[in-house]
C-alpha cells in the first residue's frame, strides 16, 4: 500500500485489528512476557550504543565546558575552555558563556565530579578524541534519558496498538535523527524525556495532585534543558487546566524549582532572569552571528521535509507517522473501540506542526551539519501512537522506511555525526561505512579489532532475545 492509499483507502487506519480489540485480563505469564520485552528493549539500546565513544564537537563542548567550570572552578564562566570550544558560545560583558540551556550541564556535574575523583583530567586538558569523561557524561545525561524516553513511549503506544507498539517504537528510536543525537552530548533526548513525561502526567484524568505536580516539574525541567520545549509545556498547561484551578496551581508550584534555577542562571550569566543566551550568541553561522526565527516560506518547510537533510531522506518513518496523525485527526475516532484518544492525536498534530514551523523558520537550519532537522526530536515521541496504528495497514512501506532510516542513523551514530555543508548524509555515511571509519568503543579500546566483533555479537544476542520475547503468546495483545 502506498502513502496515497493510506489517505484514500476507505478502510480507516484507526479501525482496530483483532489484536487491537478491547483487552481482557491476561494470564500472568503473558504479562510477565510483555514486561520482558520492555526490559530487553532497554537492554538492546544500551548494549548497542552505550559503548560508542563519540568525539567532541561544538555542541557537546559547550555543555561539557559549563559542567567542568561549575565543578572545577565554581563558576559559570567558560572562558578558560577556549581550547575545546567551537562556535557554540555566548559572550556577555566580556565573559564567555555557554549558549545552551543550563539544566543538562548542571545535572551532569555530579557525574563529572565522580570522573574527576577517579583521576580523570580536567576538561581543558581532555583529548579531542577518545575522551572517556565526555563519554561518561554523554551516557548519563543523553543516552540513558534517550532509553528512558523510548521505554516510556513504548508503554504509551501499547495503550492503543499493542500489536505494533514495539516495532513502531523501535523504528522511531533507532531509525530517526533521535538516535545519533543521543550518542553525542546534545540536550534533545533529556529535554524530550522531560517533555513527554510531563505530557503523560498531564493527560491523566485521575485528578491526583501528584500527577499535576509532576507534570509541572517535568515541563519546567524540559524548558530549562532546551528552551523550545515551551511548545510541549503549552500543551501540558492546557491539559492540566482541564482539571481545574487547583491542579493548575499545583502544576505551577511544581514548575517553580527548574524555572527558578533557569532564572537564577540567566541572571548570573546574562544580567537578568529573562535574558536568554540567544541574544548573546558569539559564534558564527554562515559567516554571521545574527540568527533567530522568522516566518518560514513554503520552500523552507519543503526543505525540512524533503531536502537533502530533510525527513524523507534521513528519517522517512517520521513522515508516515505525520500522515497517520493527520488522517486520524481528520476522520475522527470511534469511542466504542480501544483507539487513541482525541488528546493523543490532537497533541501529535499540534506538536509536530509547531516544530516543523520552528525548524523551517530558524535561520540556523540551513547551516546544520547534523543529519536532519534535529529540533524536531522532542516531537517524535508524540508520533508513536499514530505510527503504531498505521504500521499494520502499510507494513511494507513502514518497514522500508525503517530499514532505510535505521541504516542511515546507525551509520551516523557509529561513524561520525556531522556532515559538512555541500555534502549529503547518504554520500558521506556510505563512504565512512565502506572505508570502515567507525568510532572507537569501549570494546575496541579494551580488545582492539576483536572488540568490534564482540560488540556486534552481544548486540545480535539481545536482538534475538527481543524477537523471541516479542513473539511469545499474548505479548502482542498485552498492553501492560
Amino acid at each position: 500500500m502506498t502513502a496515497t492509499a493510506l489517505i484514500t483507502k476507505p478502510v480507516d487506519i484507526w479501525t482496530p485489528t483483532p489484536n487491537d480489540a478491547p483487552s481482557v485480563p491476561l494470564p500472568r505469564a503473558h504479562r510477565l512476557a510483555a514486561r520482558r520485552t520492555q526490559r530487553l528493549f532497554v537492554v538492546l539500546l544500551l548494549v548497542a550504543f552505550a559503548p560508542v565513544i563519540a568525539p567532541r564537537t561544538a555542541q557537546p563542548a559547550s555543555r561539557y565546558a559549563l559542567t567542568a567550570a561549575i565543578v572545577d572552578h565554581g563558576t559559570i564562566d567558560i572562558g578558560r575552555y577556549g581550547s575545546i570550544l567551537g562556535i557554540d558560545r555566548a559572550v556577555y560583558d566580556g565573559h564567555v558563556r555557554s549558549d545552551k540551556g543550563p539544566l543538562q550541564p548542571i545535572l551532569a556535574a555530579p557525574f563529572y565530579a565522580v570522573a574527576r575523583a577517579l583521576g580523570a583530567p580536567p576538561a581543558e586538558r581532555a583529548p579531542a578524541t577518545g575522551d572517556l569523561t565526555l563519554w561518561w557524561l554523554t551516557v548519563c545525561t543523553s543516552l540513558v534519558p534517550f532509553v528512558a524516553l523510548w521505554a516510556l513511549v513504548l508503554r504509551a503506544a501499547r495503550r492503543v496498538a499493542p500489536r505494533t507498539a514495539l516495532v513502531s517504537t523501535l523504528a522511531l528510536a533507532g531509525a530517526t535523527i533521535a538516535l545519533p543525537h543521543a550518542v553525542n552530548l546534545y540536550g534533545h533526548s533529556l529535554s524530550a524525556l522531560f517533555g513527554f513525561a510531563a505530557y503523560e502526567c498531564a493527560r491523566r484524568r485521575d485528578g491526583a495532585w501528584t500527577s499535576s505536580m509532576a507534570a509541572g516539574l517535568c515541563a519546567g525541567a524540559a524548558i530549562a534543558t532546551e528552551y523550545h520545549l515551551v511548545i510541549v509545556a503549552a500543551v501540558v498547561a492546557v491539559l492540566v487546566a482541564r482539571r481545574g484551578l487547583r491542579s493548575v496551581c499545583v502544576a505551577a508550584l511544581g514548575a517553580v524549582p527548574p524555572l527558578a534555577l533557569l532564572g537564577w542562571y540567566q541572571w548570573r550569566a546574562f544580567g537578568a532572569p529573562w535574558h536568554t543566551p540567544f541574544a548573546y550568541y558569539a559564534g558564527s553561522l554562515g559567516g554571521t552571528t545574527r540568527g533567530g526565527w522568522s516566518v518560514p516560506a513554503v520552500h523552507d518547510v519543503a526543505a525540512a521535509l524533503f531536502g537533502s537533510r530533510g525527513l524523507l531522506l534521513t528519517s522517512p518513518v517520521v513522515l508516515i507517522g505525520i500522515v497517520a496523525a493527520v488522517v486520524v485527526a481528520i476522520r475522527g475516532t470511534d469511542v466504542s473501540t480501544r483507539v487513541p484518544s482525541n488528546v493523543d492525536i490532537a497533541t501529535a498534530v499540534f506538536v509536530t506542526t509547531a516544530y516543523l514551523v520552528l525548524v523551517a523558520g530558524w535561520s540556523g537550519t540551513r547551516w546544520l551539519e547534523e543529519p536532519g532537522p534535529r529540533y524536531l526530536i522532542p516531537a517524535l515521541p508524540f508520533l508513536a501512537i499514530p505510527l503504531a496504528l498505521a504500521w499494520s495497514h502499510v507494513p511494507r512501506l513502514a518497514r522500508v522506511a525503517a530499514v532505510w532510516g535505521g541504516a542511515m542513523m546507525v551509520a551516523a551514530s557509529t561513524t561520525f555525526l556531522l556532515v559538512a555543508g555541500g555534502n549529503t548524509p547518504l554520500q558521506v555515511y556510505t563512504w565512512r561505512v565502506v572505508h570502515a571509519r567507525f568510532l572507537p568503543t569501549l570494546w575496541t579500546r579494551a580488545l582492539g579489532g576483536y572488540g568490534a566483533y564482540l560488540h556486534v555479537v552481544t548486540t545480535a544476542f539481545v536482538v534475538v532475545a527481543l524477537v523471541r520475547a516479542a513473539r511469545a503468546p499474548g505479548v502482542r495483545e498485552s498492553h501492560v
